[in-house]
């Protein structure tokens, strides 16, 4: 059961901003020991490009760029990446995050991975940062030891996982308390958004959500991590159980257009799966499913595959590999996940015979006891 880490990226900020007037120059004074000689790229972290160079000199990169509105910058060590070659922020040996804002200067120090010199805004960055790494390093800690117990057999597998995810939830709630105190001093900037896009991806609570969210401006809210976001909530509470189906349609590979309603709404149960070809979770879960198809098919439930972020070519080898007898919905690009605010793989979705849904959940015995509740009480 072991949990690969979340990588967290060394987390700090640094910014040195020269303002004068209406200059809005930004600049970056980092120090770094032992490197006569190196290469740094300016990263903006959303777009994903780079905005300026720089080399070290005298054991210190400098950057200066006009910044209009803040962003989340990363100053990236390219020093050993060949020509031509794509940085990729794992492949390099330094790297720090920082918000790059207009009219603020900052200085730190690389080797550390921390300030000399913060803005106001950088600090609070910096502490979130702190905050997200000590969250995951606790997780881990929680993961090894746990695989520790089982590796000695004081704990079987199935115990060391229930007791994984209990804790990890305990400790996920224990960090959105931490980001409602900090949010509270950022409805309105760019560290706001950050911190919210962390929020909305640890806490489970709609309530709780709904009052953050109205506390936030629509700057906040219009950043584009939190946007997609709130988007799926949206999509998410328009499908969730006792709602009507949405229809989509997709052309196939054939040229021919299907769409959802050709398989739902038409007097039977249906059983809507969510995979891929890629996601070993959904490879494992098909010989539960399959039986579980053979044993009530002929009881009026069908099941219909719907590919997700996979390939057609790749899908139709996994279907004859898995030998699936079950319709499916094929598209390079099919909008089904979207349409259902499916953000993770296998997903389950169960409509009743007039169309609405009527489950939702995971593919193990737990929830296909549910299923097969519902279909034998016809």
């Amino acid at each position: 059961m072991k949990h690969n880490n979340i990588f967290i990226a060394s987390l700090a900020t640094l910014l040195l901003v020269a303002c004068g007037g209406k200059d809005n120059t930004c600049k970056v004074e980092a120090l770094i020991d032992n490197m006569p000689q190196g290469t740094f790229y300016l990263v903006d972290k959303i777009a994903n490009e780079v905005v300026d160079s720089a080399y070290v000199v005298n054991g210190v990169v400098s950057f200066a760029q006009q910044v209009d509105t803040a962003y989340e910058a990363i100053i990236v060590d390219v020093t050993n990446v060949a020509p031509g070659v794509k940085y990729s922020i794992n492949d390099t040996s330094l790297h720090f995050a920082f918000i790059a804002e207009p009219g603020s200067s900052l200085k730190i120090d690389l080797n550390k991975g921390e300030f000399i010199e913060a803005s106001p805004l950088n600090a609070d960055y910096m502490a979130f940062n702190n905050a997200y790494k000590e969250l995951n390093m606790r997780i881990q800690q929680l993961d090894d030891s746990l695989t520790l117990l089982m590796e000695n057999q004081t704990l079987s597998p199935e115990d060391a996982e229930n007791a994984f995810y209990a804790n990890r939830d305990s400790l996920n709630a224990e960090y959105v308390e931490q980001l409602d105190a900090m949010l509270a001093s950022h409805t309105n900037d760019i560290v706001g958004a950050i911190m919210l896009n962390a929020y909305l991806s640890k806490c489970d609570d709609d309530e709780r959500i709904d009052a953050i969210l109205a506390t936030m401006s629509e700057y906040v809210q219009s950043y584009p991590a939190v946007n997609r976001r709130i988007q799926r909530r949206i999509k998410l509470k328009e499908t969730a159980e006792g709602m009507p189906f949405k229809d989509f349609s997709i052309v196939q590979e054939d040229g021919t257009t299907v769409s959802l309603s050709d398989y739902v709404g038409k007097g039977n149960y249906v059983l809507a799966d969510f995979w891929a070809s890629w996601c070993p979770p959904c490879r494992k879960s098909m010989p539960l499913l399959k039986a579980f198809y053979n044993k009530y098919h002929d009881k009026g439930l069908e099941i219909l595959g719907l590919a997700t972020r996979d390939k057609v070519k790749e899908s139709l080898k996994a279907i004859e590999e898995e030998q699936m007898p079950w319709p499916q919905m094929l598209s390079d690009n099919s909008p089904a996940a979207e349409t259902y605010g499916v953000n993770g793989i296998p997903h389950l979705i169960l409509f009743a015979p007039d169309g609405t849904i009527a489950l939702r959940g995971y593919p193990d015995e737990e929830f296909l006891t549910r299923v097969k509740e519902l279909i034998t009480k016809q």
